[in-house]
């Protein structure tokens, strides 16, 4: 079974929206949201701060760091001197991902401008944007994410619009569309070798991973299977081969916080890890060696091993969007810790439906009465609802909301989850992918007094409006 070792985190008080990986494995970098990046070489940490605004993508060279911004603009770094030596201004919208060839020669961008610009690297000498290609307007949403075969002959593009775009690079239109691949949107993709045919990875808003696999020569597609796993929308995919067995992985990252490795070949979840405390933006991946880029502040470096080593922050995200009896003793330890804190408990899903209430407390309890009435009102409303209601949970880290608040889409989310998103740029519902008319969030009050009449929630210190929740028993 393949695992995660965590080697290094770093914390830099900045979101972090994009992360690189050199192919040695040696070198790193976090991009942030306030335009600064933090390189790791061999001599240390070291902040470049050429960006105006966010850094939305960022990839290594064999001799360079490059990264692209909001501020529309593509920079060049020499990695161990530090200088910047060119600055691209070939898009006029914010360049929201890159990708380069394997063999370092092109570099494919794309930006809020909806065009995408191949671009020829030379050694030694200044990059020189060869040709663009066009979305089709009228299917394109917005560029979420680009990859490039391993022969440089096809442009894949994913769109907000859940369309994939396929082109041919000398053609400045697709040669094809996967439509509809995503029902709420594609949010990054990825493209690989398998069994001697190419494989793509598109992953978005509707929380799974879509392997395709391509024909090159006449541009056709078939849908070969779907992975699902994450409780969120997933918002980063990378393949990497894995030594010494040569094996094709597939790693994503998710809005519910953890990273999930696949194995391509066999269809199935090798692992999943929860690396961050918010979401995971960005990965980057070296054959073993893989970085992870979250809101949360930190960039973290793991080694991706077959042995048994110990997992670092394994525990996966609780979600309770299930049915009462598929609970784990986990699921029901996280709703537990909303009613009656510091408490723990060994009962299962099946042991809260099928036992009687009292017997669920004393349990629980012993034969203390601190806690038992707000226990007995939120076990009865789980033997009622088969579960958590789903208006009880926000849509985007299907948690119990504490602090319900609506958005311009009509959906009420947790403040601090649907605060996260806007911050991060987004203009977009993440539930339902269409555009927020406005930015202003309007607490839920009648929402937020059923859940407090169930559940009695114990105040987070991460909020704080959450201060009023607080009661006694």
């Amino acid at each position: 079974m393949y695992t995660l070792a965590l080697n290094k985190s770093e914390k830099y008080g900045k979101q972090v929206y994009a992360c690189a990986i050199s192919r040695d494995g040696t070198n790193f970098a976090a991009g942030c949201h306030n335009g600064d990046i933090f390189l790791h070489n061999a001599s240390g940490k070291h902040c470049l701060k050429n960006c105006r605004f966010a850094v939305n993508s960022c990839i290594f060279t064999s001799t360079q760091l490059i990264a692209g911004s909001t501020d529309e603009g593509i920079y060049f770094w020499d990695y161990e001197t530090l200088e910047l030596q060119y600055t691209l201004n070939i898009h006029k919208g914010p360049v929201r991902c890159l990708y380069l060839s394997k063999d370092e020669s092109i570099l494919v961008s794309g930006s809020g401008d909806n065009k995408i610009n191949i671009t020829r690297l030379r050694e030694g000498s200044d990059p020189k944007f060869e040709r663009l290609l066009n979305m089709n307007e009228s299917d394109a949403g917005m560029i979420s994410g680009i990859c490039l075969s391993h022969d440089n002959s096809v442009v894949v593009v994913s769109s907000t619009s859940g369309n994939i775009f396929l082109y041919d690079i000398m053609s400045p239109k697709p040669r094809n569309i996967i439509y509809n691949a995503h029902e709420m949107g594609a949010n990054c993709c990825d493209i690989a070798i398998l069994n001697f045919s190419h494989i793509i990875c598109t992953a978005g808003a509707d929380y799974a991973a879509r392997i395709w696999e391509l024909n090159l020569e006449v541009f056709e597609y078939s849908n070969l299977f779907v992975l699902k796993g994450h409780t969120g929308q997933i918002l980063c995919c990378r393949f990497t081969t894995i030594s010494p067995s040569s094996k094709l992985i597939l790693i994503t990252g998710s809005i519910d916080k953890t990273v999930i490795l696949w194995d391509v070949a066999n269809n199935t979840k090798i692992n999943q890890v929860a690396c961050h405390t918010a979401f995971v933006y960005s990965i980057a991946v070296a054959g073993n060696a893989l970085v992870t880029g979250s809101s949360d502040k930190t960039a973290k470096c793991w080694s991706i091993s077959s042995s048994n080593v110990k997992l670092v922050n394994v525990a996966p995200a609780l979600s309770h969007h299930t049915d009462l009896p598929d609970w784990t003793t986990r699921q029901v330890q996280s709703w537990l810790h909303h009613i009656v804190p510091n408490s723990t408990t060994s009962y299962t899903g099946h042991d809260l439906k099928d036992m009687e209430t009292e017997d669920l407390v004393t349990g629980i309890l012993g034969k203390g009465a601190a806690y038992g009435d707000r226990l007995r009102r939120s076990i009865t409303l789980l033997k009622t609802f088969n579960g958590i209601p789903t208006e009880f949970l926000c849509p985007i880290s299907m948690e119990i909301m504490v602090d319900p608040v609506v958005t311009s889409d009509g959906h009420s989310y947790e403040r601090s989850n649907i605060s996260e998103w806007l911050a991060a740029g987004h203009h977009t519902s993440p539930l339902t992918n269409t555009t927020l008319t406005s930015s202003s969030l309007i607490t839920n009050h009648n929402l937020r007094k059923l859940i407090q009449t169930a559940f009695f929630t114990v105040a987070r210190t991460s909020s704080p409006r959450n201060a009023s929740t607080r009661q006694s028993s």
